[in-house]
């Protein structure tokens, strides 16, 4: 057996080389992969904390195809149980964490999409993780958004800079309309934001994540009208 701190400086190597394949096979060998996981979407430093977001999505989805389906909903419904105010906890990650299985499992889409975005937007600590878990699932989760759509419009009067341009990429993932004044208001503020997309960091100025989102808004609708 690998003793508890060989084993996270593995998990930490794999994650800092995105090498998710490599982590899915030791957590064959190795059960306890999972739960250095699971503490790990806590942790302070992003390098560690975004990885294994993303990591913990790939590994639900290798659980899925193995059979394992019931094991995967059991952890979504931790998660979502995590995410409410009866849990006596708050799940920071766990917008992130749902969205990530979702993206690598869209069959998980029903009923847990949902099911997530509402939950977090009904804890103000979550708003930013619902945020980032809408523009992750873009197009795959646009039908279901319409039912929150007044909930991801009132982020635009935010005073944090990071959850506007949050809400910007979201709402030009998901081509939100209404969004479109809103989007204008911002087009001109330089404030750098940082947004997790593709494993890593991506900063621009707030006005050029809203012009980005309106362009796709726009280009929707002069596809739909030719």
């Amino acid at each position: 057996m690998i003793n508890s701190n060989s084993l996270r400086r593995q998990v930490e190597r794999c994650l800092a080389n995105r090498d998710y394949m490599a982590l899915i096979n030791l957590s064959k060998q190795e059960s306890r992969v999972f739960t250095v996981l699971r503490s790990s979407l806590y942790a302070t430093d992003e390098a560690i904390r975004w990885p294994s977001i993303e990591a913990v999505g790939w590994l639900m989805h290798s659980w899925w195809l193995d059979g394992r389906k019931e094991k995967v909903r059991d952890y979504i419904r931790r998660l979502m149980w995590s995410m409410s105010d009866e849990s006596g906890e708050i799940g920071w990650s766990a917008p992130q964490v749902v969205a990530e299985t979702i993206s690598a499992t869209p069959e998980l889409l029903e009923p847990y999409g949902s099911m997530m975005i509402g939950r977090a937007f009904c804890e103000p600590m979550l708003v930013k993780s619902g945020l980032w878990a809408v523009g992750r699932l873009d197009g795959l989760i646009k039908d279901v958004v319409l039912s929150f759509q007044d909930d991801i419009l009132k982020s635009f009067h935010s005073d944090d800079t990071e959850t506007l341009g949050l809400v910007a990429w979201a709402a030009g993932g998901v081509r939100l309309h209404p969004a479109l004044p809103f989007l204008e208001h911002l087009e001109k503020r330089q404030e750098v934001v940082r947004i997790y997309i593709q494993s890593r960091f991506c900063g621009r100025p707030l006005g050029d994540w809203a012009k980005e989102a309106t362009a796709a808004i726009l280009s929707e609708s002069a596809d739909c009208g030719s």
